[in-house]
């Protein structure tokens, strides 16, 4: 009888040992693969930012809570229009195959056109974008610019033709950037200018 018992309770002992080791065991996995998964997506979003700025400018991209890939475009309407469907079409293809598959892709259109959108920006580079909108007003070709991480000013035209008469307005027009930029830029920082003509390609 006794035997018997101490037989039941070795094997009792036995199995609450194997399950304290499973769960044990198996913890860290779990917490490991929500890891991955995270940084998966983490890189999946950037991948795709990536390969959408290697066409287009002012492009962002972020993830919601709610399973939603929100890919931000600067722009006019005309323009947003005539890239959202390429957008989506380099959207669909990078997230197919990753942990981001199951994401609704949304778009989100924005102009940078006046200060109240520079409102989060310090002062020094709030000043330096208003007297950059009041110099290009002289130009008629100027539509509106973009300031990316604060390094790029990037400046959209309504330029078509590369011909020797635009070319020119755009030499001017980087002169009186650079201009601006030497004035009112705070200290020791450094633009990269890029002029943009009406199909969104560098000119300058």
């Amino acid at each position: 009888m006794h035997r018997r018992l101490r037989i039941i309770i070795g094997l009792l002992l036995a199995t609450i040992a194997v399950v304290i080791l499973f769960a044990e065991g198996r913890e860290p996995k779990i917490v490991q693969e929500e890891q991955r998964l995270i940084t998966q997506e983490a890189f999946t979003q950037a991948t795709l930012k990536e390969k959408l700025l290697e066409t287009y400018v002012g492009i962002d991209v972020k993830r919601t809570a709610d399973k939603e890939l929100v890919i931000q475009v600067v722009g006019g309407e005309e323009y947003f229009l005539a890239i959202k469907d390429d957008l989506m079409s380099i959207a669909k293809n990078t997230i197919q195959n990753s942990v981001l598959k199951d994401y609704t892709i949304v778009f989100e259109r924005w102009e940078l056109t006046s200060l109240l959108d520079y409102q989060k920006m310090d002062d020094s580079t709030n000043f330096l974008i208003e007297a950059l909108l009041e110099g290009l007003q002289a130009f008629d070709v100027y539509e509106y610019l973009t300031l990316e991480n604060q390094t790029t000013i990037t400046i959209h035209t309504t330029i078509k033709d590369a011909n020797h008469e635009a070319l020119t307005l755009v030499a001017k027009m980087e002169d009186t950037i650079n201009k601006i930029v030497q004035t009112n830029a705070p200290q020791q920082a450094a633009y990269v200018i890029h002029i943009l003509n009406a199909q969104r390609e560098k000119i300058n």
